[in-house]
């Protein structure tokens, strides 16, 4: 899995985004908390799916949260 490599500036996330992300996209970041505790198991089923899903927004097969959201929305 690649990580992202950001700074905090003046209550703002700074850092450069990775190649084939257009601009204007919106990201969801959130940190592991100290504390969360996740079998061997676990964490490799999340690095599988996590680099997985990279693969796909590097390779521009990715839809906007909120097209999905909407697309949700409306299906009920």
């Amino acid at each position: 899995m690649k990580a992202l490599r950001v700074r905090i500036e003046r209550g703002q996330i700074v850092g450069k985004a990775p190649a084939g992300i257009p601009e204007g996209t919106e990201l969801d970041l959130c940190l592991a908390e100290p504390d969360d505790e996740m079998t061997q198991e676990q964490l490799t089923a999340l690095n599988r799916v996590l680099d997985a899903g990279w693969r796909s927004i590097e390779q521009g097969r990715f839809r906007p949260a909120s097209e999905v959201i909407q697309g949700l929305r409306t299906a009920q």
